[in-house]
C-alpha cells in the first residue's frame, strides 16, 4: 500500500495574520529603538555598531519568527525588509532622520535584517526567552562600544579637470569664487540628491599665506579657510574650519554634520597642472576625518559625497574659465 504524499506547509503571505504580527512587532521596535537615541542617548547611539548593524538583524528576526509556515528563503526578504521600510519611513517623517541618513544606511539596514531572518527561519514558533535576547542584543553591543574610543580615519580625496584656459584664466576662478547659480551645476549631483547644501561662494581676503577664504554653502553653512600655501597660478591650500555652531538647526543631520564628532574636512588644495597648447589640468584634493566604529563603510559614503562636491565645483571653474577666454577678444 502506497503512502500518502504528505501536502506542503503554507506560504507565509501577507494575508496571514502571523505575517502583520511580525510586522507590527518589528515597525515598533525599530521606531523605539530611534525613541531611545532622541531621548536617552546614553543607551545606545544612532552612529554605533548596535544601532546601524544589530538592530536590523533584530528587526529581521522579529518579523520572521512570529510566521511558524516562514520556512523559505525567500521569507528571509519578503518579511524582514517591509518592516525595515516602514520604521524608517515614519523615523524619516518625524524628522529624526534626514534623506542623506537614510540613503547610507538603507543598503546595511537590509543586508541586516536578512541576515536577522534567516536566523529566525530556524525557530519559527516565537520563543519568548530567544526573542527577549535577541532584542537586547544592541544595547548590549551599544554598551560595550561605549568604552571602546571612534577612530578617526584620515585620508584624501582627489579629482582632475582639464580645462581649455591659460593658468592666469584658471586662477581667478579659484582663488575666489563669485556665487554660483543653480543652472551652473551642470547635473544634478549627489550631495545634493542627498540633502547636502549645495556650493554658493568663496571670498579670499588677500592673496597671501594667512589669508582668510570664506566659503559659503546654502543654509547658512560656512566654512573659514586660512590659506597655508600660495603660489600664484600654481597652488592654493588652505586649512578648514567648519563653523559648525552657525550652521541652522535641521540644515544638516546632526550626527553627519561636518566639524562634528564623526565627519570633518580638514584641508583643501587647488594645484594647477600646466598642459600643451596653453590648456591646464586642475586638481582639487579634500583631506577628510572620519571617527566611527565602522569607518570602513562610513568612509565609502564620505568620498562619494565629498567626490561629488569636487567634481561639480571643478566643472563650474572650468566653465567660466574658458567663458572668459572666449570672451577675451571682444574686450579688446
Amino acid at each position: 500500500m502506497s503512502e500518502l504524499p504528505v501536502p506542503a506547509p503554507p506560504r507565509a503571505s501577507f494575508t496571514d495574520k502571523h505575517v502583520w504580527r511580525g510586522f507590527a512587532l518589528a515597525v515598533a521596535y525599530g521606531v523605539l529603538l530611534r525613541v531611545l537615541v532622541v531621548y536617552a542617548p546614553p543607551v545606545l547611539a544612532v552612529m554605533s555598531l548596535g544601532y546601524i548593524f544589530v538592530a536590523p538583524c533584530v528587526i529581521g528576526y522579529m518579523a520572521v519568527q512570529a510566521v511558524p509556515n516562514a520556512t523559505t528563503l525567500q521569507a528571509m526578504f519578503w518579511l524582514p525588509w517591509p518592516p525595515v521600510f516602514a520604521a524608517t519611513l515614519v523615523i524619516a517623517l518625524v524628522g529624526w532622520e534626514g534623506s542623506i541618513c537614510v540613503v547610507m544606511a538603507l543598503p546595511v539596514l537590509l543586508v541586516g535584517a536578512s541576515l536577522g531572518g534567516t536566523v529566525a527561519r530556524q525557530h519559527t514558533r516565537g520563543r519568548l526567552p530567544a526573542l527577549l535576547t535577541v532584542a537586547g542584543l544592541p544595547f548590549a553591543v551599544g554598551a560595550a562600544e561605549n568604552h571602546v574610543p571612534l577612530l578617526s580615519n584620515l585620508h584624501t580625496v582627489d579629482n582632475a579637470i582639464d580645462i581649455e584656459a591659460p593658468p592666469a584664466k584658471v586662477w581667478r576662478e579659484i582663488v575666489s569664487v563669485r556665487e554660483i547659480q543653480p543652472s551652473e551645476l551642470p547635473t544634478q549631483p549627489l550631495f545634493l540628491r542627498l540633502g547636502f547644501p549645495r556650493p554658493l561662494s568663496a571670498e579670499i581676503d588677500r592673496e597671501a599665506v594667512g589669508g582668510i577664504r570664506k566659503a559659503r554653502f546654502a543654509g547658512g553653512v560656512l566654512f573659514l579657510e586660512t590659506v597655508t600655501a600660495l603660489e600664484p597660478e600654481r597652488l592654493l591650500s588652505f586649512r578648514i574650519a567648519a563653523q559648525t555652531q552657525q550652521i541652522p538647526p535641521g540644515t544638516l543631520d546632526d550626527h553627519v554634520t561636518i566639524g562634528g564628532p564623526y565627519f570633518d574636512v580638514l584641508q583643501g588644495t587647488y594645484r594647477l597642472e600646466p598642459l600643451a597648447e596653453g590648456r591646464v589640468r586642475l586638481h582639487l584634493q579634500s583631506r577628510l576625518r572620519v571617527s566611527t566604529h565602522f569607518n570602513w563603510y562610513a568612509s565609502l559614503w564620505a568620498d562619494a559625497v565629498m567626490a561629488s562636491i569636487q567634481r561639480n565645483i571643478l566643472a563650474v571653474e572650468k566653465a567660466r574659465a574658458e567663458k572668459a577666454v572666449q570672451a577675451a577678444p571682444s574686450n579688446r
